[in-house]
């Protein structure tokens, strides 16, 4: 039910995803008949792996946590994140209001060992392939130890769902200096660097977050919201001036077409929709968040996100490695070792 849209999307979307995932089972909660698939024999087929859960209401985009939490035990957010509590579900995606998703998460799943709290977290194209990014927005304020929370949650999903051995990780910042930035950023850099856990590499600065220089970066919620925001408007700006450049004239639409096919599979690899949905990392249980403007593609993007998760079991997985003792654990190659 949630998003721009709702419905219109999230069972197109849904529709699509079942269809290549013949194995996969959904619970759907929702207001009936919104939440059912076009009367058609294919609609008829997919319908037998689906459960439809009926809600009493519904969290509205801009209600506060605090309300949802005390008013909304009913809704279709609030019973789809306790499906998760309770083992009946192996995830559980929605594009509906953030701060009552996080909400609904920390009351019924409760954290990870060492979390005190989950952090948005998402990948970011680069020149080279992508970038795990958190905190994005869940977290304005956060102290040293939390990102240092949030470094090794990095570090380890980066390791399980992403494969990559030994992941460079980075502290965005203001600059490379080492008396540069917030006290807290400093005192993180000094935790992360003591962490054999975490191959920590130094700062980074926003303007290299597209170039491929780390694995994951982390930041508080502020820092890392407004680099994403600003990112994605300067993208669309981008986008704004090719098309009005492109429309000005037959011979740049012409010359457009032949650009677009000798490079339609870049394209397909930086278009923004392949980039929705971030995991709610941290939580003892499998929650994504799509953009709540998410259109169709975007939002299958962020189901095929919450079946990855699930196939690597990402919190059972995380739970024992968040609680091994420091001194127990395996030594990483850092940056700038031999």
């Amino acid at each position: 039910m949630g998003g721009d849209i709702g419905p219109a999307v999230t069972m197109i979307a849904l529709r699509k995803f079942m269809v290549e995932h013949s194995r996969l089972r959904v619970i759907l909660f929702g207001a009936e008949p919104t939440t059912a698939f076009p009367d058609d024999q294919e609609s008829a087929q997919l319908a037998s792996r689906v459960q439809f859960v009926n809600c009493s209401s519904v969290v509205e985009s801009g209600e506060r946590p605090s309300s949802a939490l005390r008013h909304k035990g009913g809704s279709s957010m609030a019973l789809a994140v306790q499906a998760v509590a309770d083992g009946d579900a192996s995830a559980c995606v929605s594009a509906g209001n953030t701060g009552a998703l996080m909400a609904f998460g920390l009351q019924k799943l409760k954290t990870l060992p060492g979390i005190s709290r989950p952090a948005i977290c998402s990948y970011i194209p680069t020149r080279s392939g992508e970038v795990l990014a958190l905190d994005l927005g869940a977290n304005i304020d956060c102290s040293a130890a939390q990102l240092h929370q949030f470094a090794l949650l990095g570090a380890l999903t980066a390791r399980i769902v992403n494969g990559i051995a030994n992941p460079k990780l980075k502290l965005l910042n203001i600059g490379l200096e080492a008396n540069k930035g917030m006290k807290s950023v400093q005192e993180a850099a000094t935790l992360l660097a003591e962490d054999v856990r975490i191959n920590y590499c130094g700062f980074i600065e926003a303007d290299r977050l597209f170039h491929g220089d780390a694995d994951v970066v982390v930041c508080d919620g502020r820092s890392g919201n407004i680099a994403l925001k600003a990112s994605e408007g300067v993208a669309s700006m981008i986008s704004d001036i090719y098309r009005d450049h492109i429309n000005s004239h037959w011979l740049s639409r012409l010359a457009f077409r032949v650009f677009m096919r000798s490079t339609a599979s870049l394209s397909q690899r930086l278009h923004p929709s392949r980039y929705n949905g971030a995991y709610l990392l941290g939580l003892n249980g499998i929650i994504i968040k799509s953009h709540g403007g998410a259109d169709s593609q975007s939002f299958y993007e962020a189901l095929n996100l919450a079946r990855l998760a699930a196939g690597e079991n990402l919190p059972s997985v995380l739970a024992p490695l968040l609680a091994s003792d420091l001194s127990a654990s395996v030594h990483q190659t850092r940056c700038g070792d031999e």
